[in-house]
């Protein structure tokens, strides 16, 4: 897709973006973000492996629970999901998003309404960490700590402008919105620099939590005692965490 610079320069804060990455790379090397980056393809491969169109049929307990477990928000409650909504329906309604023939918001919102048994935001992170990573060149990330439409704050709306857009009613559509907002973002940070830890959208991804890396750590240094700013991971690790790729440390990466 082709975009002209005045449409990129209505949506992404080049300057803002660039002054978080240089922020970012205080805290981190680029060696360091790139293995990250490399992770993210690594998580994205095990995706493919259990939610692939020719092999979810096959998913098992176990399977779903590896799935889950490389989720942050929701990584150790792959048994309430099951018991709330039974492995047959999860098997279905993962299908119905990732390979089913209606429209990209009408399949968020059919998922994010039928399954239950978590928070909304994270039967949200569900169904987009499942797109997004089985399906890396066709799909995006979302989750809160991304956009959060209730608090309209997060690492998107730090390095994007009002004409983003990112508002709109239901999963479905703001899902729709996003992407194009990361679409522009992408291509904007493959040009500029600060997207490049990673190949394709898994640079964007990166880069995002860096933004929010480098917001949580200027919170908490404003508001917290340098005690409690000790409590706070560095942002490699944060980095990790919240996308899900923190190397194993036992219980699922704690």
């Amino acid at each position: 897709m082709l975009y002209d610079e005045p449409q990129i320069d209505a949506v992404v804060d080049g300057e803002a973006a660039l002054e978080f990455m240089k922020e970012a790379t205080k805290l981190a090397t680029a060696t360091e973000l790139e293995d990250i980056g490399a992770r993210l393809a690594d998580k994205s491969a095990r995706f493919r492996v259990r939610l692939a169109r020719d092999r979810i049929d096959q998913l098992d307990e176990q399977g779903f629970t590896e799935v889950v477990a490389q989720i942050f928000s929701i990584r150790r409650k792959a048994g309430r999901l099951i018991r709330s909504n039974g492995l047959d329906t999860l098997r279905a309604e993962l299908t119905a998003l990732l390979h089913g023939d209606a429209g990209i918001a009408a399949r968020v919102d059919r998922f994010t309404s039928r399954i239950t048994g978590l928070e909304p935001a994270m039967i949200l992170a569900l169904a987009t960490e499942s797109l997004h990573f089985t399906e890396p060149e066709r799909y995006w990330l979302w989750t809160h700590w991304m956009w959060n439409p209730a608090t309209r704050t997060g690492a998107l709306r730090l390095v994007t402008h009002e004409a983003a857009g990112l508002e709109a009613e239901g999963n479905g559509a703001t899902y729709e919105r996003i992407g194009r907002a990361m679409a522009l973002l992408d291509h904007h940070g493959h040009v500029a620099g600060y997207a490049r830890s990673g190949r394709g959208l898994f640079g964007i991804d990166v880069f995002l939590a860096c933004v929010y890396a480098v917001y949580m750590a200027t919170m908490f240094r404003l508001k917290l005692s340098q005690e409690f700013n000790r409590i706070l991971p560095d942002l490699p690790e944060l980095v990790e965490r919240v996308l899900g790729v923190r190397p194993p440390r036992g219980d699922h990466g704690e």
